[in-house]
């Protein structure tokens, strides 16, 4: 006799290992840019990361008038996050140019 189990639950979108390092080890109030499948913030301040719910939480849009405001993103649906170029050590930024 054989049993059948059905999971009721959808599964939740697995995150990338480099992707869950480099979200804990950013500290908070770190400037960068994260690209996601539908957009990418440029100069979004990373406010932090809840990886029991994988919510990412930043600071977009502070340039304008009306100031920033706060956005929570599904961490699946980032693909890279990067420092902007102001941020990077020198050799990073040589590293970079040497790829180009």
């Amino acid at each position: 006799m054989y049993r059948v189990f059905f999971e009721r639950r959808p599964t939740r979108p697995r995150l990338s290992r480099a992707l869950y390092d480099q979200l804990t080890a950013l500290p908070p109030n770190t400037e960068v840019n994260v690209h996601t499948v539908k957009e990418t913030y440029y100069n979004a301040v990373f406010l932090g990361f809840k990886p029991r719910t994988n919510t990412v939480s930043l600071l977009v849009d502070r340039f304008y008038e009306e100031g920033g405001r706060t956005l929570a993103i599904n961490a699946a649906s980032i693909t890279s996050i990067n420092l902007p170029a102001s941020m990077r050590s020198d050799s990073q930024k040589q590293l970079e140019d040497e790829e180009e």
